[in-house]
């Protein structure tokens, strides 16, 4: 009778453990990054290493009735910002096409619009002007429905242990047809820096893709209206737009991308890059560009970087 509840035993925890699955991956890069920022900023020109890793570890299961549940959750060092840390912990529940994740998830416009691609092995910051207000919000839960080639999103906040909830909510929609999406999302959040400190802010973006002649496209355009800005800005509403234009010939692609503001001091930030698929999740990569400080008249200045990026 004790052989036949160990052998009973033995399945049921042979069995629960077969329906779960644990995955590690993981990716990092190396490089020199350039900038020549003196005039604008006041620092020297310099070059400079940089290198950056992330390591996560994800587990998922499903129940009886068929809902899938999971966490994940990151182990970051970066040594541009000299920080580590456990981040991007995540719950979630999935069924019929729906998934309710927890903890530190996306603002939904994120989930809908793509944005810009970035040239370079960590990125020279093209894109960063023209998605200012873009993706910035706070939340710790996120609805996200998949229903064919539709997707929409919600996210928001709910208070924590010791922790007060923002305001910070985001919604949006996207439609994906394979060689073309397109996606909108509307967000409020405030803003707590130097330049808007508990400023709301409102945005509306619109982002889309498009294969064409072999190249993929991403085009972007948000508006985000401030309340009570007139130490900043001379006008409530701005608005940050671009394009990036990635082409494929084999293992090697070449990327383009341009991104700027309807600010009077903004300059066209633009830049130029390429990757190379090396095999096995490595790429060689790099990225020579002009970005401008949307806030100052004529600073723009020259960046650029070359490295490694790899994959787990």
């Amino acid at each position: 009778m004790k052989k036949v509840l160990l052998a009973t035993t033995a399945l049921v925890f042979t069995a629960s453990y077969a329906a779960a699955e644990i995955t590690f991956s993981g990716d990092a890069n190396v490089g020199l990054k350039f900038s020549d920022a003196e005039e604008s900023t006041g620092n020297t020109e310099s070059t400079e290493l940089y290198y950056e890793l992330d390591f996560g570890i994800a587990g998922k299961t499903t129940t009886d009735g068929g809902l899938e549940v999971g966490a994940s959750l990151d182990f970051d060092l970066d040594v541009g910002t000299q920080s580590d840390a456990i981040d991007d912990p995540e719950v979630y529940i999935s069924g019929g096409g729906v998934t309710v994740t927890v903890g530190g998830v996306g603002s939904a416009d994120g989930v809908v619009i793509g944005g810009l691609k970035d040239p370079g092995f960590d990125g020279i910051g093209i894109d960063d002007t023209a998605t200012t207000f873009w993706d910035d919000g706070t939340a710790n839960v996120q609805v996200k429905a998949e229903f064919g080639e539709v997707t929409v999103a919600a996210s928001g906040n709910l208070a924590e242990d010791e922790t007060e909830a923002s305001d910070d909510f985001s919604v949006g929609a996207s439609y994906d047809a394979g060689t073309f999406s397109v996606g909108a999302a509307y967000s409020e959040y405030t803003e707590i820096d130097l330049l808007f400190t508990d400023e709301t802010i409102s945005i509306f973006a619109l982002g889309a893709s498009v294969t064409a002649g072999g190249a993929d496209i991403d085009l972007f355009y948000h508006m985000a209206t401030l309340e009570d800005n007139d130490d900043v800005f001379d006008d409530e509403d701005v608005a940050g737009y671009g394009a990036s234009v990635t082409y494929p010939v084999g293992d090697l692609s070449i990327i383009g991308t341009i991104g700027a503001t309807d600010l009077d001091d903004d300059e066209v930030d633009f830049g130029v890059g390429f990757e190379y698929g090396l095999g096995g999740g490595v790429t060689l990569a790099g990225g020579l560009g002009s970005v401008d400080d949307p806030f100052a008249d004529d600073d723009s200045y020259a960046v650029a970087d070359f490295g490694v990026k790899m994959k787990f």
